[in-house]
């Protein structure tokens, strides 16, 4: 036993952020912590290393703990080896992916029986993951992470603990289990619900029919003269209060009928344009021979891109190897490049400069909408927006809800054209499957840049490779 915690209590203000029982973390487990922006997992995770003070309960680490934190800062001095195996640069100044890369290579340093790993795939292009995650498959010891990254959940771990209004559920299995058990629960609490409507209107029926019966048979029948009546009345009598007993046998199950609750459901919303909208032309963009040079530094060298009007193209490669610039050569119809007078382009770029910081989400993601205004509000459902989310200030939001935003934007805006940007930075997981059935059912043209491999494999109609001045396809 690694970690022992009993009766975790966390409070910010009169919000109880966690409140768990019991959690156990044992040698050899891969665990992944998953929940919604906001449930209190980096909480958590400073509460279980001891950098939070929790207000209420016990925590016993029998361990050294390691700590890859989502700010990027080290945990101690990298040796050689992982500095060289993360292929970081002597530099003054890092970018965003090389902290990433030297927090990894601080914490594995450290050798620890216990390592923490929080967002540990931010800015990481697919190569640091990919090298991430076969260092977290040969580590000697536990692992508890938070990841967005469900290929690496479903590949690393063994085990998921689910965060959610405060407490922790533990799933056995990966990510995928994970999934399959909510689905199957979901599925069950379906059935019961519809179970309990079908019983509640047979016994609400059912009293009805006895109460209708019970008025009628304290009436005279029809042509049945008043001596006849004052006989039969007192039998109708006796067969009133049968009724009436019945009436109550049926009311009193009705009162002790298992309320069942409908399982909370997000709208699904279909984002198919009309035929009328869709490119005719067989490419909606083409790219040929696009150099793009910073002095001597050529990141594009003629290169050559043709994305087929209706498909889904994803763009993939390291950080730096130009696929944002050959977005933005394209958006700037840069010599060499060329898009079709039938497309409707809207994009949405990493730094979410389409908003306007006066206005609420809805007014923002509604300004420009072709859509009417239940569907932009579904659509921001579909992204795990609340409803108090929608009349918040863009100035306000958090940087997972900007992003967010900006999508919702994007995807009610009627293009026929959609071109995106890493649009899965910031998010949790609920939020990227949400997304991803949104992308599924569009039927526009798609082009995107995206490191995340699970949505690339479940979209992509076809795949590049950004890389050494050129773009290659990518045979799956």
């Amino acid at each position: 036993m690694l970690l022992n915690a009993q009766d975790i209590k966390k409070e910010y203000g009169i919000q109880t952020v966690l409140d768990i029982e019991k959690l156990e973390i044992e040698d050899g487990e891969r665990i992944g912590l998953i929940g919604r922006n906001g449930a209190g997992k980096s909480t958590l995770f400073g509460v279980l290393t001891g950098r939070i003070a929790c207000d209420e309960g016990t925590i016993r680490r029998n361990c050294e703990i390691a700590e890859i934190l989502q700010s990027g800062d080290p945990d101690g001095e990298p040796d050689g080896r992982f500095i060289s195996q993360m292929k970081l640069r002597e530099s003054a100044v890092k970018s965003g992916g090389e902290r990433t890369r030297l927090a990894i290579a601080s914490a594995f340093s450290r050798h620890a029986p216990l390592l923490f790993a929080d967002e540990p795939t931010t800015n990481l292009d697919v190569d640091g993951v990919e090298m991430l995650e076969k260092m977290m498959a040969g580590y000697r010891g536990a692992i508890l992470m938070i990841s967005h990254d469900r290929t690496l959940l479903d590949r690393v771990c063994n085990k998921i603990w689910e965060l959610e209004d405060g407490k922790i559920r533990v799933f056995d299995g990966n990510y995928s289990d994970w999934s399959q058990q909510k689905n199957r629960e979901r599925n069950f609490q379906q059935f019961e619900y519809e179970q309990y409507q079908k019983e509640k209107r047979h016994l609400e029926k059912a009293a009805d029919a006895l109460q209708r019966k019970g008025q009628t048979m304290a009436k005279p029948p029809k042509r049945m003269g008043s001596s006849e009546w004052m006989l039969y009345k007192g039998i109708a009598s006796v067969q009133q209060g049968h009724v009436q007993s019945n009436k109550a046998a049926v009311i009193s199950r009705l009162e002790h009928l298992e309320k069942k609750e409908k399982p909370a459901e997000l709208p699904h919303v279909s984002m198919k344009l009309p035929d009328a909208g869709r490119i005719r032309a067989r490419y909606a963009a083409t790219v040929r021979e696009l150099t793009v040079n910073y002095g001597d530094n050529y990141v594009l060298d003629h290169a050559t891109l043709y994305v087929e009007s209706g498909k889904r193209t994803f763009l993939t490669g390291t950080n730096g190897a130009g696929k944002s610039t050959l977005i933005k050569a394209l958006l700037e119809h840069a010599p060499g490049t060329f898009i079709t007078s039938e497309a409707r382009v809207s994009y949405f770029s990493q730094d979410q400069d389409t908003l306007d910081p006066r206005k609420t989400v809805l007014e923002n993601v509604t300004a420009d909408a072709v859509y009417p205004q239940h569907i932009c509000r579904a659509v921001l459902s579909n992204l795990y927006m609340s409803r108090d989310d929608m009349f918040k200030a863009v100035s306000v939001l958090s940087g997972g809800e900007r992003v967010k935003t900006a999508l919702a934007k994007v995807l009610v805006s009627g293009c026929n054209f959609m071109i995106l940007d890493e649009p899965t930075n910031h998010m949790d997981i609920y939020t990227m499957e949400g997304l991803e059935r949104l992308l599924e059912s569009y039927d526009g043209t798609l082009l995107a840049v995206s490191h995340d491999r699970t949505l690339v494999e479940h979209l992509a109609d076809a795949v590049f490779r950004v890389g050494d001045g050129t773009v290659a396809p990518v045979h799956r």
